[in-house]
């Protein structure tokens, strides 16, 4: 009998191989799907074989499926995922989900990985303290998500330790950046153009004890100087300091009435 070897768990199709065996080339179709990856063993409020999806406030509509073969539908609050042993698995969640709500608490150490965004934080106005202590979170996912109506990022990612380069997201309608990435100690790569058409003018410690490459904080002073908003506060501590570009940046601002403090 031939045997079946899987090479990935999602969509596909079966091909024979040289030997009369089956395996499954898949191609990752991930779409509007919000796709992460969790290690249930490790610490956290739920238990070892569990994963627990933190929320807050309404407007959750959604569905989920988990690379162990589970289905649970029609969730509007956060719920409690049971897998059969201890280990790491996918969850795909589709429909509304606008916004985690880790707050420094519960399983936030058991979140390793954010693998697509799909239509995360679509409809949502604020995305206050929503990874805030997922210190394992790596975010892979090179979609761009649904952020362009999110007004407040305080302590988004606040001391997100493993993040070590961050996705360019829409961040267009944002009005408050403080403590967004503050504690992102790996966090070396910012992209370039984040801030071109944002509002914002706090950015108090923003970027304090990160670990910004000398370009990455030189975007990010352009960036924020292209913008034209006037009278900010932007903080940055660790990393690299400025070059040329990026000083030449910083002193536009100032000249436009910002506070700005760098490495």
């Amino acid at each position: 009998m031939a045997n079946e070897i899987y090479k990935v768990t999602w969509w596909g199709s079966p091909i024979k191989d040289g030997w009369g065996g089956i395996y499954y080339e898949y191609t990752d179709t991930f779409g509007d799907r919000l796709v992460f990856s969790v290690k249930t063993d490790n610490a956290g409020t739920s238990a070892s074989n569990q994963f627990t999806i933190p929320t807050t406030g309404t407007g959750y509509s959604y569905d989920i499926e988990t690379s162990d073969g589970q289905t649970i539908t029609g969730l509007t609050s956060g719920t409690t995922i049971t897998f059969p042993s201890a280990g790491t698995y996918d969850v795909f969640i589709t429909g509304a989900f606008p916004r985690f709500y880790f707050n420094n608490g519960g399983d936030k150490l058991k979140l390793l990985e954010l693998k697509n965004f799909g239509t995360y934080a679509q409809g949502s106005t604020s995305q206050t303290l929503a990874f805030f202590g997922c210190s394992n979170l790596v975010i892979s996912a090179t979609d761009t998500g649904y952020f362009g109506s999110v007004t407040d990022f305080y302590a988004t990612w606040f001391n997100c330790s493993s993040l070590t380069s961050f996705p360019l997201i829409d961040t267009s309608s944002g009005n408050s950046f403080s403590n967004a990435w503050r504690g992102c100690s790996s966090l070396t790569t910012f992209p370039a153009n984040a801030f071109d058409t944002n509002i914002a003018s706090n950015y108090t410690n923003a970027f304090n004890t990160t670990n910004l490459s000398t370009q990455s904080i030189d975007d990010i002073l352009v960036s924020l100087d292209v913008s034209g908003v006037s009278n900010g506060t932007f903080t940055q501590s660790g990393g690299s300091t400025p070059s040329a570009t990026g000083l030449a940046a910083k002193t536009n601002l100032i000249n436009k009435g910002w506070t700005v403090t760098t490495t």
